[in-house]
């Protein structure tokens, strides 16, 4: 009986932890604002961090030092997030949830954790091509990274335009977006 106390305390926190990332990535279908423009999720991307650590510490738990009995549960937690990522692909494919606001002045973006930044205080907007994200640097709070592949082109195009109208700042749209 004692061996089988650790499996099954083992069983639920790999369980409690996939339903916890899925509820937390899930909770963003349910927000909506109250807004005046409002861009909808095309897809989600599946963030390659998360797949190679799990990679990583699958193939490091998987040599002969660490029993399989084991190593198999912290597998199975280190795969959780890439699962969750899958699992959210889907959801996105077939919900397209808004997760992009303005509202006046107040650029609301709905992730797993809500941003919100004042629009009049945008200072300057930058596009990495690696990673096709949208930076946006603001005067008093911390940047927001919007990923341009999650939604339509044409919004995207709008978004600025309101962006470049409501700043109270000599932004521009970078000429290689």
């Amino acid at each position: 009986m004692e061996t089988e106390f650790p499996l099954i305390l083992n069983i639920i926190l790999v369980v409690s932890i996939l339903l916890t990332t899925v509820l937390w990535e899930y909770s963003v279908l349910n927000k909506n604002y109250e807004s005046d423009f409002k861009m909808r999720s095309q897809r989600k991307v599946i963030g390659i961090f998360e797949l190679i650590n799990a990679i990583a510490f699958t193939l490091l738990l998987s040599f002969p030092d660490y029993s399989y009995k084991d190593a198999i549960f912290l597998i199975l937690i280190f795969w959780t997030f890439p699962l969750t990522e899958l699992i959210m692909w889907f959801v996105y494919k077939k919900e397209k949830p808004f997760t992009l606001f303005i509202k006046e002045n107040e650029l609301i973006l709905n992730k797993r954790w809500t941003q919100k930044r004042n629009l009049t205080e945008l200072t300057q907007i930058q596009f990495d091509r690696f990673s096709k994200n949208l930076k946006l640097d603001f005067k008093s709070k911390s940047g927001i990274s919007i990923k341009t592949t999650e939604y339509k082109t044409d919004d995207i195009q709008t978004l600025l335009e309101i962006l470049i109208e409501k700043s109270e700042n000599e932004v521009f749209v970078p000429s290689k977006l």
